[in-house]
């Protein structure tokens, strides 16, 4: 139980770090590291971007999500497996 609360906060991590990237614009590519963090993040936040297609939005609501696409499906990732994290710990004594 320990070792999959431990994975679920460094893909909090990884996720954050993503999102801190595309907030300081740091160019993806420019080096080995971001690009690891960039492509790892976009393949975690995958079930997030899916949900979020199928949500009924209305335009105006789809237009904010769009504006902000990125920072929206991160933070809706991240919290998606921050609640995973804390359904994993209860019961634990």
């Amino acid at each position: 139980m320990a070792l999959l609360r431990t994975i679920l906060i460094f893909v909090i991590v990884v996720i954050m770090g993503h999102l801190l990237i595309v907030f300081i614009g740091v160019d993806p590519s420019q080096n080995g590291l971001t690009s690891g963090v960039v492509s790892l993040a976009e393949l975690l936040e995958t079930p997030a971007r899916a949900l979020m297609n199928y949500l009924p939005l209305s335009p105006e609501q789809q237009q904010s999500v769009d504006s902000s696409a990125p920072y929206f499906v991160g933070f809706a990732a991240a919290g998606g497996y921050f609640v995973l994290f804390l359904l994993l710990g209860i019961g634990r004594r």
